[in-house]
């Protein structure tokens, strides 16, 4: 197993940044496009799916653990039904670092011990365009 961790500092408060993980509205924005669907407990199952195209559940995996606001730990997995199995888990770690800024964590523990640069990539891009949703809307009239 390898670990990366992307990390960076988001003007946001932490519930804002917490929204944009868990709803589908935001996910959608910054998340290659796919909605999140979940109930966010320990054990359910957790979707992202895509607007439109043949396959309309991109990644799926389970919730690990949740502390509402701070952490969401899921994994996620590659197959389909008894083909399946768990690939990686990501952990998604908000922590407040003065009003109005707080600083987040996106660590995927990679069960391919073999690196993959364009992987590895695809989350410090998610991460980014999260940023860049919420500072966007941050300076937005009306917002």
């Amino acid at each position: 197993m390898r670990t990366s961790t992307c990390s960076l500092y988001i003007a946001a408060d932490p519930a804002r940044v917490w929204r944009a993980i868990t709803e589908p509205a935001f996910t959608r924005r910054f998340y290659l496009g796919l909605a999140v669907d979940s109930q966010f407990v320990p054990g359910a199952p957790i979707v992202y799916r895509a607007a439109a195209g043949p396959v309309p559940d991109v990644l799926h995996g389970h919730i690990v653990h949740v502390e509402e606001g701070r952490l969401l730990v899921h994994n996620l997995y590659t197959g389909i039904g008894a083909e399946q199995e768990v690939h990686c888990w990501l952990t998604w770690e908000i922590t407040a670092a003065e009003p109005g800024l707080c600083r987040v964590s996106l660590t995927c523990d990679d069960l391919d011990r073999e690196p993959d640069p364009e992987r590895d990539d695809a989350w410090s891009r998610i991460l980014s365009r999260l940023k860049s949703v919420l500072e966007a809307e941050r300076f937005t009239p009306g917002s």
